[in-house]
């Protein structure tokens, strides 16, 4: 959810709904495309007491050459999360 999942909706969604859950100490890399998507986005998980939780977020910034939707666009960017 969030991001349109185009072949990836394996990689989206809750625990043993969408996808298997990550075992403690394991890993899983998401490799996903977002062809016509751009923003800010959070990470987060579905999963017992961490659905609560931002883990961090991530910015999808204009395909090269396409403008940003701004009239100037940004000189600097600070993420924050609080």
């Amino acid at each position: 959810h969030g991001i349109i999942q185009f072949r990836t909706g394996w990689a989206d969604g809750p625990e043993f709904v969408t996808q298997c859950p990550i075992k403690p100490g394991g890993t899983y890399t998401y490799r996903f495309s977002v062809p016509n998507e751009e923003g800010t986005l959070w990470w987060h998980a579905h999963s017992s007491w961490l659905r609560a939780t931002v883990f961090g977020g991530f910015i999808i910034r204009p395909k090269a050459g396409k403008p940003y939707p701004f009239l100037l666009p940004p000189q600097r960017e600070f993420p924050v999360i609080l």
